[in-house]
């Protein structure tokens, strides 16, 4: 006799609004308008939220078709929306995500989740006296990623014990892929500079891979081609060599450099060496190239450009969670440990030498 457990109910369409839509709403937006199983009820910014913010983010619902709200009240109800996603400047996702969470709803936080590891002990607060959950945009569900941990897992490498990272956005694409520079280099709406905005990835990805935590980080960091950045005063590229537990390392170079070695904004690249072997790989790979005869290349990954493909696969996953009542993978937790490691990151750039990390390790 063959038993059968009984299937998990799933709810009707998950309805998620924007608290605010300033930075990465729209592309965020334009992929789960495609999801049948999401409804879109709209963009909402604070009603004592400057000027700007209230263009930018009626621009982005206008943009997408949704409804747009002057205040955050009717984003808010649970009889409204289901889950809120969090696309405010840095330095107001904690808040943000804080206040969705005493309402009862889920909540998705644009990264990174907050300004640094202060913000970790409300929001812990705040989600234990939630019904909704808390999650992270993050990019775990990349191809590469994927495939490299299925490998770890059947030990086809051995033990993992170096991981070498390289995370480099474009400056060529800074105009068309962030939507005010100010977001990014200025430090009382981004939260500090290229270290905060994109070492959650690789820690994120050294993590995953290895199952170990990040215990010293010795970072070095410069302002070697923005002179926004440098007007900010703000880095744009960093090195981070990090210790692991059991005595693994790694490495992290990442910035926004004039032309990052990739087919779209961003690019990313990763090797692991473990005891019996080594494996790499490429965010944009597999792809789909083309040579014509006056020797030009056209190049496209399989699944259109990684940063696109690696957010429908992460947002369809976030949706078909909340609708079977599946509590997302990567939350708090997880947020918080690549915070602690940018935390020390910055720590370890002003002191000049490595700074240890107290995770109860």
């Amino acid at each position: 006799m063959t038993s059968h457990e009984p299937a998990q109910a799933v709810r009707p369409k998950l309805r998620v609004g924007f608290l605010s839509g300033v930075r990465h709403a729209v592309p965020y937006a334009e992929i789960l308008v495609e999801l049948a199983d999401a409804e879109l009820v709209g963009i909402a910014e604070a009603q004592d939220a400057p000027a700007w913010m209230h263009e930018d983010s009626a621009a982005a619902a206008k943009s997408v078709g949704i409804p747009y709200f002057d205040s955050l009240e009717p984003l808010l109800d649970a009889q409204t929306v289901d889950a809120v996603i969090i696309c405010s400047e840095p330095t107001r996702h904690a808040a943000l995500a804080a206040r969705a969470l005493a309402a009862g709803l889920h909540v998705l936080v644009d990264k990174p989740i907050g300004a640094s590891s202060v913000d970790i002990a409300g929001l812990a607060a705040a989600e234990a006296n939630s019904s909704g959950s808390l999650s992270v945009i993050n990019r775990l569900q990349s191809p590469a990623v994927q495939r490299l941990r299925r490998w770890v897992d059947a030990g086809s490498m051995g033990l993992p014990l170096h991981v070498d990272v390289e995370w480099f956005a474009s400056g060529a694409h800074f105009a068309t892929s962030v939507e005010r520079p100010e977001l990014v280099v200025d430090p009382h709406l981004s939260g500090g500079g290229e270290i905060l905005n994109f070492l959650l990835y690789p820690v994120d990805y050294i993590r995953f891979l290895t199952g170990l935590e990040v215990l010293e980080v010795h970072c070095e960091a410069a302002t070697l081609f923005s002179e926004l950045h440098q007007d900010g005063g703000v880095e744009d590229c960093a090195i981070a060599s990090l210790l692991l537990e059991n005595g693994v390392t790694a490495t992290v170079t990442m910035g926004r450099v004039p032309a990052a070695p990739g087919l779209g904004p961003v690019s990313s690249t990763i090797r692991i060496l473990g005891s019996h072997g080594n494996a790499s790989s490429d965010d944009d790979k597999p792809q789909v190239s083309r040579f014509d005869t006056s020797g030009g290349v056209s190049a496209l990954p399989v699944e259109g450009p990684s940063s696109v493909a690696i957010l429908r696969r992460m947002l369809s996953g976030y949706v078909q969670d909340l609708r079977t009542g599946t509590r997302p993978a990567y939350g708090l937790r997880e947020a918080a440990a690549s915070l602690a490691v940018i935390d020390a990151a910055y720590a370890s750039v002003a002191q000049g030498q490595p700074v240890r990390i107290n995770n109860g390790a």
